[in-house]
């Protein structure tokens, strides 16, 4: 009977040593333990914003030169996870924006609005930079119409389109800065007698949470 535990003993431990290392089974699948990311479905992202743009092809008195302070308070959704390989790995997100500006040249005291973003983020695993690209649009309310010499504008209530390109660089797992790039098209979409329509490019400085 002793013989047979040490046996019995001796077997098991040697058993013990050889599934070692081995990943963990149940059944047939294997259990696979990742880290969730700011970028997985479901997540959120709260971006605030700040910076400067101003007016393209301005050619005279028609065409006046607007530059405007900005800000912008945006709420994302990942729409996805990211997939694929190389740099174009990445994943989808939804945003809504409110933004407003001051005008600190030309005809006008300010804009305020709303627009839809969706963008998408270049996600490398275990990267702190994530670069992102992302297309907008929505409305906006501006009073540059009310300057009768200008041709850019003829109403109050525009039309919006954006692109813009940017970077983030993580701070931690759930923070991150951000630069951006952007153009945007304000437009009456041909529904006022003035519509030569504001282009404007400039940049954005922004801090995000993901929660």
């Amino acid at each position: 009977m002793k013989f047979t535990r040490h046996l019995v003993v001796s077997l098991g431990l040697a058993y013990a040593t050889a599934r070692a290392g081995e990943e963990i089974t149940a059944g047939d699948a294997k259990t696979t333990l990742v880290d969730a990311t700011p970028f997985d479905k479901g997540e959120r992202e709260f971006q605030l914003s700040a910076g400067a743009l101003t007016s393209l092809f301005n050619f005279g008195p028609y065409r006046p030169k607007i530059t405007d302070l900005d800000a912008s308070l945006r709420l994302g959704w990942m729409l996805s996870t990211p997939q694929g390989s190389g740099f174009f790995r990445g994943n989808f997100e939804f945003l809504i924006e409110a933004q407003g500006s001051l005008d600190v040249q030309g005809p006008k005291t300010g804009m305020i609005g709303g627009n839809l973003i969706l963008r998408y983020n270049f996600v490398q695993p275990d990267s702190k930079w994530v670069p992102y690209v992302q297309l907008q649009g929505g409305g906006v309310y501006t009073n540059i119409d009310h300057d009768p010499y200008q041709h850019v504008i003829g109403r109050d209530e525009e039309f919006f389109l954006g692109t813009g390109i940017g970077i983030r660089y993580f701070l931690s797992k759930r923070t991150a800065l951000s630069l951006e790039l952007d153009y945007r098209h304000n437009s009456d979409a041909d529904t006022a007698n003035r519509n030569i329509g504001l282009n404007s490019v400039g940049g954005m400085v922004g801090f995000s949470v993901f929660f």
